[in-house]
Formats: C-alpha cells, structure tokens, sequence
C-alpha cells in the first residue's frame, strides 16, 4: 500500500520502499494476506447453521458413495444446490484423506483467495497497477467476505463464475473481439450455473444485455442469444443426467422452486423488505461500504461513466441491486457478485486519494473524517466489550438463563473478547493518528490492517470458543453410542419444516438417516419399524407429546438434556422387549 505524496501527509523513505515493493509483488502479497486471514481458523469449529451441515452432510454422503450426478441428503435426491460445491468439497476430502471441516471450508477459502487475485488482476489493467493492489487488498477485508471465507456455502463459488466470466466476456468484447475470450466468458458463468443454477447465466445476461444496449453495441447485444448456449453446454450434462436419476419432473420443480418461487415468494423462508439490501449492503462491505458513496460519485463527477469498463462495472452493480431488492427471497449473501465490483470502484478510488499528482484527485476530507468517525467507533466499542468482559461478567452469566453448553461457551469466550477489544483501542488509535496527520492512504491502509487483525482475533478465538453453544457433534457422538445398529432415528419438532432444516447437523455426525416425526402417532409408528433405535423431541414438543399417553412416553425418556445447536431435547428410547440402556453421561 501507499502512503500520500506531499501536501497530503508525510511518508518516509522506508514507507516509499515498501509501497514500491508490495505493489510490485501485489499477487503473492495478497495470497498470503489472505492465506493468513482464512486458512488457519477452517478447522477450529464446527459446521454451524444457517446452512454449512446440512451442506456437510450431502457432501459426506456423496465422498462415501462415489456418485457425483446425484447429491443425495438423507437417501434422497436433494439439489437445492447445484453440485459444484458438493463436487469441490468431495476432491479436497479424498485429497486430505477424509471429510472434515478444515477440508471441506479450505474450498471457500481458496476461492476468495482467487477472487481477491482476480479483482487485483483487473484493478491493474484497467487502473493501475497500484489500484490493483488496493482493490484486492479492499476485498479481502470486506466483512462479509471474510465470514464467507471461512465458511462452507456456495455463494463465493457463484461469485468466481459469475465476476470469472463477466471479467474475460469484457476483455474479449473491446474494439478488437476476440471470439475465444468471449466464449470462455459464457464458459465460466456456465460454472456459476453448477454452483447455483440459472440466475448463474440471466443475472450476467441482464448486465451485458443493459451494458451493450446501452452503448447502442447491437451485433454484441445480438450475440449474446448464441454465445448463452456455451453456459447451457457446461450446465445441461449435469442436469440431464441428475434428471434421469431423479426424474425429470422432480428436477424440474425444483427448478421452479429454487429460482421462481423464491423470487415470487418467501414461502421458504428469507423473505424481507424492498429496502433490505439498502440497509444491509453498506454494513456488509464495512469498513468500506460507508465511503462506497462518495467513491462512486467520483467516478460519475468526472465522467467516468462514459469509459466502457466504469460503464460495465456500474451497470453490474445496478442490475443486481435491482433485481435482487425486487426479489421476494433475501439474504446478505445474495449480493456477493458485486463485492468485486465494490471493490474495484473503491481501489482506483484510494489510489488516487494517496497520489496527489492525479489529474482527478478525489478529496481527502471524505477519507480523513471517515477515518475520525471508524476511529471513534473502534474505541467506543472496543471500551463497551472490555467493559462487558471485566469484573461484572460472571455476575451476568449468573443472571442469564443458559444452557451449560451456553455457560461453557460464554466462559471460553471471555478471554477472547477481553483481546478483541484491545485489538479494537488500539486500532482506533492508530487509525486517529493517521486522520490526525491528513494522511488518506495511511487512514485507508491502516482501515484494513485493522479489521484484519479483528478478524484474525474473531476467527481463530471469539467463534471457535462459541463452539459448544452451536455444534452437534457431541450430541451426534452419543447418539451414534446409544442406537445400535439401527439405520434411522427419529426427530420430533413442532413444525415439521423446522426439523427439516435440522436433519443435517444430526446427520452428518452419527451417518444415519434422520425420519421426521410430527406427533405422538409418528412416533410410536417409528419404533415400530425401528425398534431400539432412538427418537429426539424438542423441548417445547414434549407438552404436546405427554398430554395424551404421556405415562406411556416418560418411561421411554433415557435422557431429558441432550443439548444441540441451541436447543434441548429429550431422548426417548422404545424397545417392544423393554430392554433399556443405561443413560450416559451428559455431554460436555
């Protein structure tokens, strides 16, 4: 990174060097950035909700049997996903020699890797090389890139497609086509479309349809009608052959349900506002969502809209921000695509802020006072969690009513939070003196290498500390202790769909199937197919469960604590014969 030339702050000699260097070396820099940032904590938790177990468990299912066509959870066909994920996961676990979550999540970490080497790629041809650096250096700090990172969902391998493809498209779309970029381009968003089926090629189509329309480009524009049969080519194999295991009409609704339904409805689930994304969007991108703003009316203020990248990149961020806000079905990950984009806009922006010899040099002031405004946040909180974290922390778990998972939880976690908000004092004192000196690319780089360092603290401490309140593993290890040879067990929640996002955790852990249970009459037809097994009810089932026969299910109750991913259950166990095995100790 760089720091301002005279008349914006002062630089040393040193801090010249190093500039010069990283920005020479800027690919390896930010692949060990981000090599440091992710990779280390993969392994250090859990598969958590939303999401990553039930993900897990299709995966595991699908390293054990070798069939690639069909991803299958809990014996059945389940393709909420594309297999693209399920497909990567798969390799890196034969490559490490067992599912896990260091093997599965390493496939997110090097993909944000990539994506963060691929916007510096862009940043450098399209800018400068400088810009390049600070674009992928902007991206890799981004946060809710870096928690997607460090996660197992398939949005980052979306987002590859999805920016690999728009990015060749356009190198191959300039006054001089070159047919073999344009193919390739259509190629990877076909890529996006195994990693999350068609809005992997119509969301791209929109931005290149508006992007040539608008430059009034119409043998492009007409083009692009053949060049979308490349995307279909890489996706239809798959889906014909997942199609034929399945049969074409279930793949079909899915389709339907995975992509119009969710537009049209939020029937399962994540529906939310118009406005949703205008809320949350700038809070994703922190710390550089909030001067995002005044990077993008530079670009407008000096004409920069009329440059056939600016254009692209405007129209892409447009498109998606529309489309997705008018969408029923919304979730933060959704906007993942444009977070290169972002990225892009803002690195040529601080570029120019840190070198004063740019004809459109931006004003420092946005960055200077943004820096005071981040500073003062960092210490205000970073005052907060100390203070939550000291003499009055125990009194408070004392008073709060948790589970003993919860407790272990929150005092594993004290440590932890009393480093976070060290890390927190201590970059807002540096980033204070920064602003202090009118220094905007010592504010903009020392930004990063702050929230850098909090996630380091975040990932390697704070979230694996909270692993005992959100894990099912201990929960999987004893049941997989106490059911025998049985195949099934059985779980009962209160409504069926919440057991249904539940079978996962449970599943990926013991390698059994998981048959949902919704009253007393499921129940007692499931140990009758399955007798000797075990049945899970939730806590606020059981009422329902005892109130008729219930003298019959308490004797059946071998445990009433078995704590999951934030909730309790009681374990009952029904065999004809009356045979009944001890109650273990409670998990840990």
């Amino acid at each position: 990174m760089d720091h301002p030339q005279e008349g914006q702050g002062h630089t040393t000699p040193a801090e010249g060097r190093i500039s010069t260097y990283l920005v020479r070396h800027r690919v390896i820099a930010l692949i060990l950035l981000g090599a440091l940032l992710y990779i280390p904590s993969l392994g250090l938790r859990d598969f958590w909700y939303p999401d990553e177990p039930d993900i897990a468990e299709v995966v595991k299912a699908m390293y054990i049997s070798g069939d690639w066509v069909a991803p299958r959870r809990m014996g059945v066909i389940w393709v909420d996903y594309p297999p693209l994920l399920y497909w990567a996961g798969a390799t890196s676990a034969h490559v490490f020699g067992g599912v896990s979550a260091f093997a599965f999540r390493l496939t997110s970490a090097l993909t944000a890797i990539a994506l963060a080497v691929m916007t510096c790629w862009v940043g450098a041809r399209w800018y400068s090389p400088r810009a390049g650096l600070w674009a992928g250096f902007i991206l890799l700090t981004m946060q809710q890139f870096a928690l997607q990172a460090v996660g197992y969902r398939p949005d980052l391998l979306f987002t590859l497609g999805i920016a690999g493809g728009l990015f060749v498209y356009a190198a191959g779309a300039g006054d001089r086509p070159r047919w073999f970029l344009r193919v390739a381009g259509f190629a990877l968003l076909g890529v996006a479309m195994l990693a999350k089926g068609p809005l992997g090629l119509l969301l791209p189509g929109l931005v290149l349809t508006l992007w040539h329309g608008s430059r009034r480009e119409w043998r492009r524009l007409f083009e692009l009608a053949p060049l979308s049969l490349v995307a279909l080519a890489v996706y239809m194999p798959w889906f014909a052959a997942c199609a034929k295991a399945m049969g074409s009409d279930n793949i079909l609704y899915e389709l339907y349900a995975q992509n119009v339904a969710r537009f049209f409805g939020g029937a399962r689930g994540h529906a939310k506002p118009f406005y949703y994304f205008l809320v949350v969007f700038w809070r994703d991108l922190y710390p550089w969502g909030p001067v995002l703003p005044f990077a993008l009316w530079h670009v407008w203020r000096n004409g920069g809209q009329r440059d056939r990248n600016q254009q692209l990149l405007l129209w892409w961020l447009g498109a998606f921000f529309v489309f997705l806000s008018i969408a029923i079905t919304k979730r933060q990950i959704y906007m993942l695509p444009v977070y290169p984009v972002a990225a892009l806009i803002l690195g040529n922006w601080v570029a120019k802020l840190s070198h004063k010899d740019e004809k459109d040099t931006p004003s420092p002031r946005i960055i200077k006072a943004y820096g005071w405004i981040v500073a003062g946040f960092l210490i205000l909180i970073g005052l907060a969690v100390l203070g939550a974290a000291g003499p009055g922390f125990e009194a408070a778990l004392d008073k709060a009513d948790l589970f003993a998972q919860e407790l272990l939880a929150a005092h594993q976690i004290r440590l932890s939070l009393v480093i976070f908000g060290m890390v927190m004092l201590a970059s807002g004192l540096w980033i204070a003196i920064a602003a202090r000196d009118a220094r905007p690319g010592a504010i903009a780089w020392r930004l990063g290498i702050s929230h850098a360092a909090l996630y380091v603290v975040l990932l390697m401490w704070i979230l694996p500390s909270a692993n005992p309140a959100r894990t099912y593993r201990p929960a999987g290890e004893w049941m997989l202790a106490n059911m025998g040879d049985s195949t099934h067990f059985g779980l009962l929640h209160p409504k069926g769909n919440l057991g249904f996002r539940k079978m996962g955790g449970f599943g990926y852990h013991t390698g059994r199937l998981v048959e949902l249970l919704e009253t007393s009459t499921d129940v007692e037809q499931f140990f009758e197919q399955h007798p000797g097994s075990i049945a899970l009810v939730h806590e606020s089932a059981a009422p329902g469960l005892f109130s008729g026969d219930g003298v019959v299910w308490r004797e059946s109750v071998i445990r009433d604590d078995l704590y999951a991913g934030g909730y309790q259950y009681l374990v009952l166990q029904h065999d004809p014969r009356g045979d009944s095995p001890e109650e273990s100790p409670t998990t840990e």
